[in-house]
């Protein structure tokens, strides 16, 4: 782990949410609250100017770790997006089938398993086609429904594939890693960077929804009369939930066309080259 690029990574991140609260603190009218609050917090007179000087600092320091802090649970909590990236995933590997059939069986003792594991799962499904199988909740004593709502949740949530996906992508990454060389690396890392970014700017935007949600409905309890209509509202988070998603899922989605890209040149490389090995 590059620890100079995940400390600017956090750091971008935990700075884009701390700079989302002061919006939402603006909005809301609390900033004004605290600038009038913080010079009533003095330090003692008791303590000397050197102590002054090492409380302003640590203060300095907290802040910082604060915002490194925000970074890293923004980052972990980027997991909510799992089962909508397997569904990209899973769009990647049906559209590069014809080669990459080849390269699973060439390595078939480690990721044939997973791979047919994966596409039993994902094979014929669509987002669409589960919210629609959705509906079968309401004959859920049917027992076919009840099978095919349960499977459709499972595909959902990413139940059950978590560990074949996390196999099936840890293969291609660490098969371009010690293939390719250190050019095609670069662009893959680039791409990588950028997908955690994006994940965790997503992350943000949905934690945000929610506190406009809470101070809107659930704090004024009365969204018609005080702060934003309604309507409003309602077009707001709907707004801010297509973003997330938009930026979450493309962001991953020219990973794995990176990705996928520099399996199949890898794999084009060696093929060449062992036609061209002297027998």
């Amino acid at each position: 782990m590059q620890i100079g690029s995940r400390f600017t990574e956090y750091g971008l991140t935990g700075g884009f949410f701390w700079i989302c609260q002061l919006i939402l603190l603006w909005y809301y009218g609390k900033i004004q609250w605290l600038l009038t609050n913080l010079p009533t917090v003095q330090i003692p007179s008791e303590i000397s100017q050197i102590g002054s000087t090492a409380i302003t600092g640590l203060v300095s320091a907290l802040g910082i770790i604060a915002v490194f802090v925000a970074g890293l649970l923004l980052d972990l909590f980027a997991v909510f997006f799992r089962s909508m990236e397997m569904r990209v995933f899973d769009r990647h590997l049906v559209r590069n089938r014809d080669w990459l059939c080849r390269l699973i069986a060439d390595h078939k003792g480690y990721c044939a398993a997973d791979y047919e594991e994966f596409e039993r799962r994902f094979g014929g499904s669509s987002y669409l086609k589960d919210m629609l199988t959705g509906l079968d909740i309401f004959l859920f004593w049917k027992r076919e429904r009840r099978q095919r709502y349960l499977a459709a949740m499972k595909r959902g949530w990413g139940l059950g594939v978590n560990r074949p996906y996390e196999r099936l992508w840890s293969f291609l990454a660490s098969y371009v890693v010690v293939m390719s060389g250190s050019s095609q690396l670069s662009l893959l890392v680039d791409q990588y960077y950028l997908w955690r970014t994006g994940r965790a700017i997503s992350i943000v935007l949905f934690i945000v929804s929610l506190e406009v949600m809470f101070f809107e409905v659930i704090f004024f309890h009365r969204p018609f009369s005080i702060g934003l209509p309604f309507l409003v509202l309602y077009i707001f988070q709907l707004a801010l939930t297509i973003l997330m998603i938009m930026i979450a899922l493309e962001t991953y989605s020219r990973l794995c066309f990176t990705l996928f890209a520099l399996v199949y040149v890898t794999q084009d490389k060696e093929v060449r080259n062992g036609a061209n090995r002297p027998i």
